[in-house]
């Protein structure tokens, strides 16, 4: 008798097929390398609480999104990804940034999850980026392309599915319509530490846990939140000191958030201080 009967099996199709398509591509087709960083998280989270007052209700995702594009924008040579060729390999350089980012929700009463792109990221505001991720969660899904798209995929059969990626590996036109050039990851929830991401982008940040941790400042120690931070890059594209440029563009980025404080503008005086009064 067999001691653990088999309790069900199914073909690999649809919109499976499809995510095994971009891990197997990501396996295959990029030398992915990993480098871990921490963010201490104070200053970005007091100008997303003024920015939600002042301009408009935001979380911390479209700072990651936009911190993310401007540090490509600053490292332009690590906008690109690599593709075949009929003799060999090029590398295919970008002039915007796109990000991609995960999302799932319940469709027809089925959970599913897709790609998310922000197009453009660098060049939106804040508001902007916060109002396209609540479209992917929330939206009319017959609008959105890349819920269609999921969706068409879920009817095709394995074979069809990995056609899609082959394309995606020679044709840069063929796959930038459909995702972006590179990503950040997420689980929700946050009760892991670190999130290390696998993804056929040559970039891809993967945000991990925020927790209260004793760190020095100023020669004190003190209670800060920190976001503990997963770089992926692929090799073949991204050398070991472009990366590391990199995280110091990132974390400097959303330690500052001065892209999001220059949004704002100075801050805004008192109501007692802007009386004349004694408070």
């Amino acid at each position: 008798m067999n001691p653990n009967p088999i309790a069900s099996q199914r073909t690999l199709r649809g919109e499976e097929a499809y995510v095994y398509g971009l891990k197997a591509r990501a396996r295959d087709h990029h030398c992915l390398g990993y480098g871990t960083f921490s963010v201490d998280l104070e200053r970005p989270e007091q100008v997303r609480r003024r920015y939600s007052r002042e301009k408009a209700p935001i979380t911390m995702l479209p700072l990651y999104v936009k911190a993310t594009a401007i540090a490509l924008e600053r490292n332009p040579e690590a906008n690109a990804i690599l593709f075949k060729k009929p003799f060999g390999f090029r590398i295919v350089r970008f002039e915007r940034v796109d990000v991609n980012l995960p999302i799932t929700r319940v469709i027809s009463g089925r959970r599913i999850s897709f790609v998310g792109t922000i197009r453009d990221a660098a060049s939106k505001s804040l508001a902007e980026i916060q109002r396209e991720i609540a479209l992917y969660q929330k939206g009319p899904w017959e609008e959105s392309f890349a819920i269609r798209r999921i969706l068409r995929f879920a009817r095709m059969p394995f074979w069809l599915a990995r056609l899609v990626h082959w394309r995606m590996t020679w044709s840069p036109g063929f796959y930038i319509r459909n995702v972006g050039s590179c990503a950040i990851t997420y689980l929700e929830g946050g009760e892991y530490e670190r999130f290390y991401p696998i993804a056929p982008t040559s970039l891809a940040i993967g945000i991990g846990a925020a927790v209260r941790e004793p760190v020095v400042r100023s020669g004190e120690i003190v209670t800060r939140r920190i976001l503990k931070c997963v770089l992926m890059v692929d090799n073949f594209v991204i050398s070991g000191p472009t990366g590391a440029d990199l995280i110091r563009s990132f974390k400097g980025l959303l330690e500052s958030a001065e892209f999001a404080a220059a949004e704002l503008g100075p801050a805004r005086p008192s109501l007692a201080a802007g009386s004349g009064r004694s408070p």
